[in-house]
């Protein structure tokens, strides 16, 4: 699969330049490809939408209120992706002129979401864009009404960090709550998300809010507490019905005890209930630190009921393929189950280059 990148290349740039003469025939079209392009080549992603983006508000309007509606009317028909620029230029020139600035990144968000573009309009004028936000909630759209959940997350990847709602998510989960039981499961699963940022900071609080969406949301309120489940929290281990088992691990093992960087490793275990109960079993890969220690990465497994004295036999195959998200360092690695929150022995094998 090509990287991201590459789809705001040259034939983006193009189609930016060919939809803005559409509607202006004046737009500087060969200036603007060649300034976009120039340097373009070696940049990773988020750069690539910043140089557009400069190189597409040079050449637009001074007054804002006419580049904004060249903007909003100028929409290349292309992939999403082409349209990040163009939110890009409402999110860094657009600040000074908010309420127009807004109700644009509404109509263009169906095209390519504004999630990333309204963040710095919470920093700067929290009460305007709030308002917007919440109104946005009930939008007919579901683009608009996911853009109300998702721009508004505490940590969203990628995203600037809103550090007033980290530090009081009150006004967020007021937002998704009217939002948890909305007919499109895009808008539900960036509650659950939304939910999910919040357990990173507020443990207790999002797990409150999970109780209190009942059962039949369990399965969104399970995506929103992911983070704690398989680091073992015990609230959120036991709101879904994950208590302390009594399971013994009659014995584990992983293979091949030797790999290489390519390869992939198996752990197996057989499992022992001693009483019935409901098990989740997640693995632990932990791996030699950059400077000292060890870093970690828990990978999910799966649950069970097992009835008393009934046997387990779990597996679960990892891959040794270097991602970008996790270095792989070479020499010893450890692998251990983690049991419903309890954090067994760990056993080892040897990465290669």
């Amino acid at each position: 699969m090509p990287p991201f990148k590459d789809q705001l290349g040259p034939a983006a740039v193009h189609a930016l330049a060919d939809a803005q003469r559409a509607v202006d025939p004046a737009f500087p079209h060969a200036r603007f490809i060649t300034t976009a392009l120039d340097g373009l080549e070696p940049l990773e992603l988020k750069d690539r939408v910043r140089s557009i983006a400069a190189a597409l508000r040079a050449s637009l309007p001074a007054d804002w209120p006419a580049a904004l509606d060249r903007l909003v009317r100028a929409m290349p028909a292309s992939t999403p992706f082409v349209h990040w620029p163009i939110l890009q230029v409402v999110e860094e020139y657009g600040l000074d002129h908010p309420e127009a600035s807004l109700d644009a990144l509404r109509l263009l968000t169906p095209r390519f979401s504004a999630e990333f573009a309204v963040r710095p309009y919470i920093e700067r004028h929290p009460e305007l864009a709030w308002s917007r936000i919440e109104a946005w909630a009930a939008d007919p759209d579901e683009h608009v009404r996911r853009l109300a959940s998702e721009g508004s997350r505490p940590r969203l990847p990628w995203g600037r960090r809103l550090s007033a709602c980290v530090a009081d998510p009150s006004r967020g989960l007021a937002l998704i709550e009217r939002l948890v039981d909305d007919p499109s499961p895009y808008v539900r699963r960036s509650v659950a998300n939304h939910l999910g940022d919040v357990a990173k900071d507020h443990p207790a609080l999002a797990v409150e809010v999970a109780r209190r969406w009942g059962p039949q949301r369990i399965e969104l309120a399970r995506h929103g507490l992911r983070t704690l489940l398989k680091a073992g929290d015990p609230e959120a281990l036991a709101l879904f019905g994950h208590a302390t088992p009594q399971v013994r691990v009659q014995s584990q093992s992983v293979e091949p005890g030797t790999v290489q960087v390519g390869g992939s490793v198996e752990l197996r275990a057989r499992l022992v209930a001693e009483q019935a109960c409901h098990v989740r079993v997640d693995v632990v890969w932990a791996w030699p630190g950059a400077r000292k220690g060890w870093s970690s990465r828990t990978f999910r497994g799966s649950d069970r009921d097992l009835a008393a004295g009934e046997a387990w036999d779990f597996r679960l195959r990892l891959s040794m393929r270097p991602v970008t998200t996790r270095p792989l360092r070479p020499g010893e690695q450890r692998l251990h189950l983690r049991i419903s929150g309890q954090d067994q022995p760990p056993v080892s094998f040897t990465l290669e280059p």
